[in-house]
């Protein structure tokens, strides 16, 4: 059999078409995001409700029989499985899959863009420290040493809480205390070290090869040479780091607004709606377990996704590449 011509993004994909586990996983996420950005169809022609409106007082009818939405205790319905509270009310009667949806979309356009600001901090510090050495690579390390060295969960409670505590201001720039924009900023930052130490070390080795030592040769400056050969060679680790830093963005967030520094009441996510499901875990379990699904379906289908694009673009992966 004649060796295959297909370019390395061709192969990647065919090595990834037989990855079941990967294809799953992407498609779980898919229907999960899909889910989630049909929120407003779901509320507004289904549920009839939005996800910040309260129903305390009203009366829902289950199997014929008219119930409270939360009762005199402050337990909240549980789910009807019918269009109105498909899967109950919390305790300030408002409808769960409806902030289970919005909830979503704030969880994944948090961590979607944590990890974009991520690459974009992780991949310029990474490239420039790793091409031109010296006192920018020493004071590179030194700073991603010191954020890689601290506990993740404590830095991005640290930042969140003291960055919502009066916004921040950039200039002519003011981002509200309960703006998203705070826990992707905060998310961000505290992941760089994640992603720029991998891409430091890649630039080192590609530095000396021998297609940049022409490109010197040539005249070309150290901007031309890091963007148009050592960048496109910086790809791959970029598109394998892509699934697993959104992954880990989301779970962060979950953690972060959980603990009060992530995304604020009451504004959805699925890390606020377990804080504000754990109260009442025992007589109202469906608050936690439903968006604590959510998250963990989330997370594992992106995890499976980023692994599997990991072993494609493996050039040693033994997998049979005959048409």
């Amino acid at each position: 059999m004649a060796p295959s011509t297909d370019g390395p993004w061709r192969l990647t994909w065919r090595r990834l078409r037989r990855d079941r586990a990967a294809l799953a996983g992407g498609l779980v996420f898919a229907l999960i995001a899909l889910a989630c950005l049909a929120a407003p169809l779901w509320a507004r022609h289904v549920a009839g409700t939005g996800p910040e409106e309260n129903h305390l007082t009203e009366r829902v009818v289950v199997d014929g029989v008219p119930t409270d939405v939360v009762d005199l205790r402050g337990t909240p319905i549980g789910p009807t499985w019918s269009g109105r509270f498909f899967l109950g009310a919390d305790s300030n009667g408002r409808d769960v899959m409806v902030r289970l949806l919005y909830g979503g979309r704030n969880s994944l356009l948090v961590g979607l863009a944590a990890a974009l600001g991520t690459i974009a901090v992780g991949l310029l510090l990474g490239l420039l420290a790793g091409y031109h050495r010296g006192r920018l690579d020493a004071v590179v390390r030194w700073a991603l040493d010191v954020i890689w060295s601290l506990p993740v969960v404590l830095v991005g409670v640290a930042l969140g809480t003291a960055l919502a505590l009066g916004g921040l201001e950039l200039g002519p720039l003011r981002i509200g205390a309960d703006s998203l924009a705070i826990p992707i900023l905060v998310i961000a930052v505290v992941y760089v070290p994640y992603l720029a130490r991998p891409v430091r070390a890649r630039a080192l080795a590609l530095r000396e090869r021998e297609f940049v030592e022409a490109a010197r040769a040539q005249g070309m400056g150290t901007a031309r040479i890091v963007f148009t050969e050592v960048l496109p060679n910086v790809a791959p680790t970029l598109v394998v780091f892509l699934p697993l830093l959104v992954a880990n963005a989301i779970l962060l967030e979950a953690a972060l607004s959980f603990l009060g520094a992530g995304v604020r009441p009451p504004a959805p996510s699925w890390g606020t709606m377990i804080a504000e499901g754990e109260d009442l875990i025992v007589s109202a379990p469906h608050l936690t377990v439903v968006p604590g699904l959510m998250l963990v379906a989330t997370v594992l289908s992106l995890n499976l996704l980023g692994e599997g694009v990991r072993d494609a673009l493996d050039p040693r992966a033994k997998v049979r590449i005959g048409r």
